[in-house]
């Protein structure tokens, strides 16, 4: 009954990635709230005219730079998932082009599903900071260190298939049917990595926080005279919202890391891995 419980809570009220953050951008909005209502009527000070009106032009022009913040993340976030779907759908075509139009051994291919495989766990890699070949498993013995993982590996394929045509094995035909594949995977990791090295333009972020910032500052004391104690509820609620907002694109903008609302690469890799070596076995 309690796992039940705990599933039925996690569905209806599901905690986000960011909730330590966010914590404590709401309890910092409680807090100061509780400090407004407080001193309101105890300070004898006239609450400004323009006040309420700052505020809700405040929240209009946040509520556009939000919304433009957010489609703009998650714009980023969806093209990754598109980039490594695309993957997966490459190299399954390569290893059943390979596996048909080269008629491999045991032994090549075992090594080619061994390389389309370590592709993937490369670029995951490349893209989440600096690697080295030997991080890759079933590289760790290689006394070679190349600067670009991914490339390097890349090139081991490409030259794989480029042995087959010296041999004979496959028609020049044929290698312009895999070499379609082959050029996909170097630009699918291009898309990556400008996705990776473009950050969002700095003078919409710095709009975005001066508006977060300046609406937690001045908004309770324009709400607590209309709404009195009641401002300790609403504005922890206002701040919820919005600063989860930002703190969500901050989070997805880049998302090729470890954290939650991050794409699952290493779920992508090992349906790469075992694809291939299905195809391939």
């Amino acid at each position: 009954m309690a796992d039940n419980r705990r599933t039925l809570l996690g569905w209806i009220w599901p905690p986000p990635t960011i909730a330590r953050r966010l914590a404590i951008a709401v309890a910092a909005a409680a807090g100061y709230s509780v400090l407004a209502w407080a001193l309101n009527p105890t300070s004898g000070v006239a609450q400004p005219v323009w006040s309420s009106q700052f505020a809700m032009w405040n929240t209009a022009i946040l509520g556009l730079l939000v919304s433009f913040r957010t489609k703009v993340a998650y714009d980023r976030w969806w093209e990754g998932r598109i980039l490594w779907g695309g993957l997966v759908n490459h190299s399954r075509n390569l290893c059943l082009k390979a596996r048909e139009l080269a008629t491999p051994d045991v032994r090549e291919r075992h090594e080619f599903a061994g390389l389309v495989a370590a592709f993937a766990v490369a670029l995951m890699k490349h893209l989440r900071g600096p690697t080295r070949l030997s991080d890759v498993s079933g590289f760790e013995k290689q006394t070679v260190d190349p600067q670009h993982v991914p490339a390097y590996i890349a090139g081991r394929l490409i030259g794989f298939v480029a042995g087959w045509r010296r041999a004979g094995r496959i028609d020049g035909h044929m290698q312009q049917i895999l070499d379609t594949n082959l050029n996909a995977l170097m630009d699918v990791c291009g898309a990556c990595e400008r996705i990776r090295n473009t950050p969002h333009v700095p003078s919409y972020l710095s709009l975005l926080r001066h508006g977060l910032v300046l609406g937690f500052l001045v908004t309770p004391w324009a709400l607590v005279e209309p709404l009195g104690a009641w401002v300790i509820l609403v504005l922890p609620v206002m701040v919820y919202f919005l600063f989860g907002i930002e703190l969500t694109a901050e989070a997805v903008e880049q998302p090729f890391g470890r954290d939650g609302d991050d794409l699952a690469l290493e779920t992508y890799c090992e349906t790469i891995r075992k694809s291939a070596t299905d195809i391939l076995s």
